[in-house]
């Protein structure tokens, strides 16, 4: 028996398989739905039971019907005749494929495009074509040997895609529980980032081509994560104010508030406006595989690479804005509505210096300006 939620009201549906006898005597398995119409969750696993006694009671009585047309016909009551088949269970179930899980399981939820992608990947490399055919032995041998990260996270990604998916799909593959239960995550190890110094940022803003030129210079002076640097729009800088969504607490529906340092407002003003983008003035696809290669180079061609302190990436110019903020005496509490953090903890992850007593538009910058525009849309 297997819980669901589906419809616009979020309520929950039991799946379960019954047993009736068709007229020749066969006695045939067949899954029910049933819409307990309520949202609470502990509601609906105490209707479920109920239910369950009862379906356990009706099979047991078809099975007693079976039985006693059998001996009907045992002791000449009934011709054969009219029984023309000994009662037996016939199981016919519906198989469900690999291939075509995520489909049915988007039919009962959303799931992130994160998400989606993993369940693709691991779709195509598992090995079987049902999902009844997927075990326990099998999910964890694909994670093991496909997941080569040492931090431990792509691992608990990967397993979460594949129990996401699977935990929709139970009644419709016939499943009373996902395989990946009794497979345990992974402990995380932190592979900690380092901020770039200022002079790294020169040198990236002296070398980068557009756009990421300009996105360099946006994410050293707010903080943004990659997606939302090259995603931000002219309307979400009101005044000297940039407000914004991030795409990672959009879900919990938690925006942030982040002052426009004078240094990029100067250099937002030379941008040219082409498109609502801030970056419309050029072409760029972020969903391409090879949209992360300009600025990998970039590191190379420059020799900033990992030390001791940590690695670095695009989401390292976040690390350095949160190290200067706190160099900038900047409070806590605004921080994290900058940063669109909830605790202080993770604040330190980024940080890297704590001293004193200015203000974040006040932090010392050095002047910039775009580069011109050599391929507008």
């Amino acid at each position: 028996m297997a819980l669901l939620r589906r419809g616009k009201h979020g309520y929950y549906h039991a799946y379960y398989w019954t047993v009736v006898m068709r007229g020749d005597g066969v006695l045939s398995s067949v899954r029910r739905t049933v819409n307990l119409h309520t949202a609470n969750r502990t509601e609906a696993e105490a209707l479920e039971r109920d239910l369950m006694t009862k379906a356990r009671a009706a099979r047991d009585h078809q099975r007693a019907l079976a039985h006693a047309a059998r001996l009907e016909v045992e002791a000449g009551i009934r011709t054969p005749e009219t029984t023309p088949q000994a009662p037996a269970l016939q199981h016919r179930r519906r198989r469900l494929k690999v291939a075509d899980a995520l489909a049915t399981a988007l039919r009962y939820r959303e799931i992130g495009r994160s998400t989606q992608t993993l369940w693709r990947s691991f779709a195509r490399r598992c090995g079987v074509e049902y999902v009844d055919e997927l075990t326990r032995e099998l999910i964890f041998d694909y994670l093991n040997n496909s997941i080569t990260d040492t931090t431990g996270r792509t691992y608990n990604n990967a397993r979460s895609a594949i129990h996401v998916v699977l935990s929709c799909v139970l009644a419709d593959a016939g499943l009373a529980a996902s395989p990946v239960d009794t497979i345990p995550t992974r402990r995380v190890h932190s592979n900690s980032q380092r901020p770039f110094s200022e002079d790294e940022f020169l040198r990236m803003v002296e070398a980068a081509p557009e756009p990421w030129r300009s996105a360099i210079v946006i994410a050293w002076h707010t903080g943004l994560r990659e997606k939302d640097v090259f995603t931000l729009r002219w309307s979400d800088i009101k005044g000297d104010v940039i407000q914004v969504m991030p795409a990672k607490t959009s879900r919990f529906g938690r925006g942030v508030r982040i002052p426009v340092h004078p240094s990029l407002a100067d250099y937002l003003a030379e941008i040219p406006r082409v498109g609502e983008r801030v970056l419309g003035a050029w072409s760029y696809f972020p969903h391409s595989g090879t949209f992360h290669a300009p600025f990998t180079a970039l590191l190379a061609d420059l020799g900033i690479a990992d030390n001791d302190d940590g690695s670095v990436c695009f989401n390292s110019l976040r690390n350095s804005f949160i190290t200067r903020c706190d160099a900038a005496g900047v409070p806590r509490h605004a921080l994290r509505g900058i940063v669109g953090h909830t605790s202080d903890a993770m604040t330190d992850l980024y940080s890297h210096d704590i001293t004193s007593a200015r203000a974040i538009q006040a932090i010392p910058s050095p002047p910039l300006r775009p580069k011109t525009v050599d391929s507008p849309k």
